[in-house]
């Protein structure tokens, strides 16, 4: 029996394509994780609070809310028994839906909250509105609103700075319910916008 020749080297010309062959694999594994890492948000999680400056416009799902300042001001109690003090965040407010929605409690207000020194979140006692010139407690589909929401002071508190949340609106259905509406989660700490504004005086 004749021994078998031994097999000659692969030419370098061809151990080098191989290489690039092995190279573009790892280099396409590469690009397929990247671009899926990327259409998931990217390497970092999403801000549960993004901050936010007064001015931008944020975008609520059911509202489009545009944040411009807050102050210190007097205005009447809501059954007339006076006057008391009050932190004032004035916002342009557009409701993007196709109804009606309420500026008070069932609307806006169930998505807008104050953090306090004890670092409670709390809604506004009330959210008031200026739409075409007179008053409204409503936002009617594409009609900017001018809007005050407010929140009672004490005789004592002058602070300098307020911290806001803004939550999101999402068009779902509730648990007992299968028709689908504008819901917000008056429980959650995640917001659209987070931000902290320098108090005016009024």
């Amino acid at each position: 029996m004749q021994p078998t020749a031994p097999v000659p080297p692969a030419p370098p010309q061809r151990a080098k394509a191989r290489r690039w062959v092995v190279s573009l694999a790892v280099l396409g594994v590469v690009a397929v994780l990247s671009a899926g890492v990327g259409a998931a948000g990217g390497f970092k999680e999403k801000p549960k609070q993004p901050v936010k400056k007064a001015g931008e416009r944020l975008d609520l799902g059911l509202f489009e809310v545009t944040v411009r300042d807050v102050r210190t001001g007097v205005a009447d109690e809501t059954f007339g028994s006076g006057e008391k003090r009050f932190l004032i965040m004035r916002m342009r407010v557009l409701n993007k839906g196709k109804e009606t929605e309420s500026l008070g409690t069932g609307g806006l207000t169930d998505g807008v909250v104050a953090l306090t020194k004890a670092g409670k979140w709390v809604k506004p006692e009330r959210i008031e509105g200026v739409a075409g010139g007179a008053s409204t407690g409503t936002a009617q589909p594409g009609l900017p609103v001018e809007a005050s929401a407010m929140w009672e002071m004490g005789p004592a508190d002058s602070p300098k700075k307020l911290t806001v949340g803004l939550r999101e609106w999402k068009y779902e259905h509730g648990f007992t319910d299968t028709s689908f509406n504008w819901i917000v989660d008056q429980k959650s700490d995640e917001f659209a916008g987070r931000l902290t504004l320098a108090v005016g005086a009024s």
